[in-house]
């Protein structure tokens, strides 16, 4: 009979660029080695490749159907399992899935890192402490900015376009209603003590 004790799944959801994986970073870091693992809901982006260049670029991604949450749900059940599973790789420069996949080993604390996650009911289920991330809009409009030029090849033009176009009018109609979901609020202009520690002990009392 196994008797393990099935992993904590947190959830960390917030706008596009409030901090989420920063503070899921932060978090990790402060377990020991090999005792988080890290799913981020940006691995699950759709395939594209069967489009142009210029209509991939073209979609929005800011909306739950350009996420495979199907494929996402069926690797958190996996991992609550106790089980290994493979995650998909995405090219954010090109928008597409690479024909590459990253190992993920279930720990006894698996964070799950995005900014939809509280749109899907299956995936909600499944979450044992959900967290939201508060950030004021001009804070997440340029850390989107420099997020996005250093890491995913794009100009400061087009993340101005594709942040009024459609980052802030999906955060207005699906991310934002989805906080009254978080069993922690938290506001990423707090200091990093502030910010991790609420957290942190909320995990801590479900691991014991």
């Amino acid at each position: 009979m196994n008797t393990k004790k099935p992993p904590v799944i947190i959830g960390i959801s917030g706008g596009s660029g409030s901090g989420k994986t920063y503070i899921a970073k932060k978090l990790k870091n402060s377990y020991q080695k090999g005792f988080v693992s890290l799913v981020y809901q940006d691995s699950f982006y759709k395939d594209l490749s069967h489009l142009t260049f210029k209509k991939r670029a073209e979609q929005n991604f800011d909306n739950p159907n350009a996420i495979d949450f199907e494929l996402l749900t069926q690797v958190i059940k996996v991992l609550s399992n106790g089980n290994s599973t493979k995650i998909p790789v995405y090219d954010f420069t090109k928008h597409v899935r690479t024909n590459d996949f990253r190992d993920s080993n279930s720990r006894p604390i698996i964070i799950l890192d995005g900014s939809l996650l509280y749109t899907q009911s299956k995936l909600l289920k499944l979450i044992d402490i959900k967290i939201y991330i508060d950030a004021p809009d001009e804070l997440r409009l340029s850390r989107r900015i420099m997020r996005d030029t250093k890491e995913r090849g794009r100009t400061i033009d087009s993340i101005n376009k594709q942040y009024s176009e459609s980052v802030r009018p999906m955060f207005d109609q699906y991310i934002a209603p989805s906080k009254k979901y978080a069993d922690i609020v938290i506001n990423s202009t707090k200091s990093e003590k502030d910010l991790i520690a609420p957290i942190k002990n909320e995990i801590d009392k479900n691991l014991n």
